[in-house]
């Protein structure tokens, strides 16, 4: 479950081509305890220069635990949304998706 942004709230204004150091505090509020089989993987927008699927930060049922992604803003001013969803061993997606919204100046 989603808990929280840590950085860049949405809307945020970036410069063309910054890096962005982006944090959400999430919870495992489910019965199985994720490890290096769990991933996280990219359902919507761009990439933002990440990987599209990327291991699930390992974190037992009911344990919070912070995911941070380094972005890359693009060269085009614009609105831009990256979506992603954590997905389960066998590849079913499940939680809440978190995302990363923001204006590139």
């Amino acid at each position: 479950a989603f808990v929280s942004d840590l950085t860049v709230p949405d809307g945020t204004r970036i410069a063309r081509g910054a890096v962005v150091d982006k944090r959400w505090q999430i919870k495992n509020s489910g019965t199985c305890n994720w490890d290096e089989r769990y991933s996280l993987v990219l359902i919507g927008g761009p990439d933002l220069g990440a990987p599209v699927k990327q291991n699930l930060i390992p974190a037992r049922a009911g344990a919070e635990a912070m995911i941070r992604m380094l972005l890359t803003a693009p060269n085009t001013p614009g609105s831009y949304t990256s979506a992603w969803q954590a997905h389960s061993p066998a590849g079913e997606p499940f939680g809440e998706v978190i995302y990363i919204q923001f204006q590139v100046n």
